[in-house]
């Protein structure tokens, strides 16, 4: 059994604000180590129920969070930006059998979530087929494409509802409650890292039952910019429709395709530097 997972750290237990996010703030050392712990906790469970191998993305900021040598020697890790499927890097290398999510967040038009936001800062609102989608929902769908399911997700209270919504069927962990954008009301680490264990467990013991999420017939992306400028120069290419002052859309084949626009649209910068992690938290 091979399973992938895709690791952020707004949904970990601890995590309320932007000091525990990023290198050179002060509580981010306390944060890459809660993060890593959860990650561990996760790949510790995928292999005691028979997974020979996990391969882990880390998917928040500078991509350099997790501390590798604090993994299971099974674990593999997916590091720094840029690649064109963003936290689900490596989905298409062979079959996997399962996709966790461990410390994932709300979109950003939610109307709670802790530090919620979609892939950059630079988008406001991303919809697939005029809906507006999470991070979540279009990894469970670029995962779909290439036939896996998702059985695992852990975060704050407003996620994990949405991920019930989404998912009905798969096992999910609570680590804090929502008090504010940047206020929680958190479990502890150690124990958010007990539960997200058994909640791993549970969720492999049953992985006949899943099936992953189903795909569209179109795939139609919109992209709600920040910024009025990216429109403005996204509108110069033939394939790209500039359908209002901020919002891009474009009309795509398939999942792979809506990921790599996404990552486009993420990394890069007008003179032609890739952002490595600049503009999420």
């Amino acid at each position: 059994m091979r399973v992938f997972l895709s690791a952020d750290i707004e949904g970990v237990a601890g995590i309320a604000h932007y000091p525990s996010t990023g290198p050179g703030r002060f509580d981010f050392e306390a944060g890459r180590r809660w993060m890593t712990q959860e990650v561990a906790a996760a790949c510790d469970a995928a292999i005691e129920a028979g997974a020979t191998e996990v391969l882990v993305t880390d998917g928040h900021g500078s991509a350099h969070n997790i501390l590798f040598d604090e993994l299971p020697d099974a674990a593999r890790l997916v590091r720094s930006w840029p690649r064109p499927l963003v936290q689900m890097q490596g989905i298409d290398d062979g079959h996997f059998d399962a996709v966790v999510f461990v410390g994932h967040h709300a979109n950003a038009p939610s109307w709670a979530g802790i530090l919620s936001h979609t892939f950059v800062l630079a988008f406001r609102d991303v919809r697939l087929n005029g809906v507006s989608q999470s991070e979540t929902s279009m990894n469970a769908l670029l995962a779909a494409h290439f036939g896996v399911p998702v059985v695992f997700s852990s975060g704050d209270d407003a996620y994990i509802a949405h991920c019930r919504e989404l998912l009905p069927e798969i096992e999910t962990v609570v680590t804090k409650k929502v008090c504010g954008l940047t206020s929680i009301d958190s479990l502890k680490p150690a124990v958010a890292q007990r539960l997200i264990r058994e909640g791993v467990s549970r969720a492999l013991a049953r992985l006949p039952s899943f099936k992953p999420l189903p795909l569209p017939e179109a795939f139609e992306l919109e992209i709600d910019f920040a910024e009025r400028s990216q429109p403005e120069m996204w509108q110069w290419l033939p394939w790209c429709e500039r359908v209002a002052p901020f919002t891009v859309r474009w009309r795509l084949r398939d999942m792979p395709e809506v990921m790599r626009v996404i990552a486009f649209a993420s990394f890069y910068q007008s003179h032609g530097v890739p952002r490595y992690g600049e503009g999420k938290p």
